[in-house]
């Protein structure tokens, strides 16, 4: 190894993390924004793996006295301060996930847009032609399931007799919804192809669905039945998307940095995104489960409902609050 060549091209990250120590003693650690916070730990975890190689190559004493009290100042100031857990989970969800969802709201624009565009299709193809929802996404899996067709023939909704079996259902609705939520942001490891390709199937699936009830006289039942919670399921699942596809354009983009890096640097971001929509999601499964089966209250009740999480979702993502990072 060239040892002018390789301190060359690594002056540049331990300068930076000279800047961002110099910024922390002169102003504190609260000081920094988010990135920067993120930036100063990968850089210390990158600076460290230097001092570890300039001492297997014996460079010269003065070189590593320098990496190794760079190391020992960024270690001081990334292990110092005390979580306290509660207080900042509390600070996560006031603050720190709505201004996630603003910073990254392009990406959940991005996931919408990739569900609602076979939605849309969907629901035109079924709506004229009911055997679409016969067609197989896998072999053996149609878009819609073939023990739902005699119900749907028949003029019932596989919601009708829901409503005494509401506390199950609502387990097995949260549960299948993290597990898409799951499915869109994990997949985003995949260069975001795997992201893609959920939300296109749920999409896909729904549209199906809406415009096979259409097909029947049946899509007033089902826009009732979903009215309630729907907003926030589908918010959810299209946050969580949006955090797969910033991994995945993290992995294809990567810029300057190694991949590993770039995904490290806003993976935090990622499963904020991801790990803020729990809430959201369990929220929805007991309206679901609870609420919406319900027969004794009117569609017009439920819309009340629907308008009710919609305002208050909207004020909670695009009021601003400070944050402690910035």
């Amino acid at each position: 190894m060239n040892v002018e060549r390789w301190i060359k091209a690594r002056n540049a990250s331990w300068l930076r993390l000279e800047h961002l120590l110099s910024c922390v003693g002169k102003n504190g650690l609260n000081s920094l924004p988010r990135k920067e916070l993120q930036e100063l730990g990968l850089l210390y975890r990158t600076v460290s793996s230097d001092l570890s190689r300039a001492r297997s190559m014996q460079l010269g004493q003065d070189m590593q006295i320098y990496l190794n009290n760079l190391v020992v100042k960024a270690h001081n100031q990334v292990y110092q301060r005390k979580i306290d857990q509660g207080s900042d989970l509390l600070d996560f969800f006031l603050t720190g996930f709505p201004a996630l969802v603003r910073r990254y709201f392009l990406y959940v624009l991005t996931a919408f847009l990739i569900c609602a565009v076979p939605f849309t299709v969907s629901f035109n193809y079924a709506k004229n032609d009911v055997h679409f929802g016969q067609m197989e996404v896998f072999a053996g899996h149609p878009l819609i399931p073939e023990d739902l067709w005699p119900l749907i023939e028949r003029g019932q909704l596989w919601t009708d007799q829901v409503e005494n079996y509401s506390g199950a259902m609502a387990s097995q609705i949260y549960t299948n919804n993290i597990r898409v939520s799951i499915m869109a942001f994990v997949l985003g490891i995949t260069f975001g192809v795997g992201t893609v390709f959920v939300l296109f199937q749920n999409g896909l699936v729904n549209g199906a669905l809406l415009g096979v009830c259409d097909a029947h006289h049946m899509a007033d039942k089902l826009l009732a039945f979903t009215a309630g919670h729907a907003i926030l399921e589908l918010s959810a699942i299209f946050i969580s998307g949006g955090a797969g596809l910033l991994v995945g354009k993290a992995l294809l983009f990567p810029g300057q940095l190694k991949r590993l890096d770039a995904l490290k640097l806003i993976f935090r971001d990622a499963m904020g995104l991801f790990a803020g929509t729990v809430p959201m999601l369990l929220l929805a499964g007991l309206i679901e489960g609870f609420i919406s089966p319900r027969t004794d209250l009117t569609a017009t009740t439920k819309l009340y409902i629907t308008a009710a999480t919609t305002c208050g979702l909207l004020l909670y993502i695009i009021v601003p609050r400070s944050t402690k990072n910035n």
